[in-house]
């Protein structure tokens, strides 16, 4: 039995349920609206989106792929609410996060990558079509920034059309780029940004 999302343990423990989503993306009834970006010069994949504010990590046309779906989950143990006093009894913890993609050029480039070092960063960001000029095309409202990620779990032959791939990381940080709708002019506006990072081997949080 699958959740509503997808989500059944399978191979390796991968949280998806990969025969529906292969389905919907092979029948075309699933479009994706996350992308992920490796940084490096060995991981390319020769697709090219100049969004924004992806440029802000100082490359105009960074080279991505549709993100099918992604699980990953940070928690911390929590004494038992009946407690008067509450006590977190350790430091945060993040799970791997696993990424199922399509099949493509990247698929080797990870599995060489299993055998060797770490990768530097890896981006995945949420997509949201806002704009109100003269092109229609997506922005980023949400990024995902994992930083010396080390992949841990890459499958590439259970599913004909799609991929799946773990891997944990040190540090992360969230950007989130917030949208207010101006009704009087039906356009959208800038609402402000938030960040918030945290590094798992310093066990420090801070937000900007």
């Amino acid at each position: 039995m699958s959740g509503t999302d997808g989500t059944v343990p399978g191979i390796g423990g991968c949280p998806f349920d990969m025969d529906r989503l292969q389905s919907d993306y092979v029948n075309g009834a699933l479009t994706p609206n996350r992308i992920i970006h490796f940084t490096g010069d060995e991981l390319k994949t020769d697709v090219k989106m100049p969004l924004l504010p992806l440029n802000d990590y100082g490359n105009k046309d960074h080279e991505v792929l549709d993100v099918i779906a992604c699980s990953g989950f940070y928690e911390t143990s929590t004494l038992n609410f009946r407690i008067p006093n509450l006590h977190k009894p350790g430091a945060a913890r993040a799970s791997d996060v696993w990424v199922v993609i399509p099949q493509n050029i990247i698929v080797p480039q990870l599995v060489k990558k299993l055998h060797q070092g770490a990768i530097d960063g890896i981006y995945i960001a949420t997509l949201s079509f806002l704009s109100a000029g003269d092109e229609d095309k997506p922005q980023v409202t949400q990024v995902h920034d994992y930083t010396s990620c080390f992949i841990k779990f890459v499958d590439s032959l259970s599913y004909g059309a799609l991929a799946v791939f773990a891997f944990s990381f040190v540090r992360l940080k969230i950007t989130q780029h917030d949208y207010k709708q101006i009704s009087g002019k039906g356009a959208n506006g800038a609402g402000g940004q938030y960040v918030y990072e945290f590094d798992y081997n310093a066990a420090l949080g801070k937000k900007g």
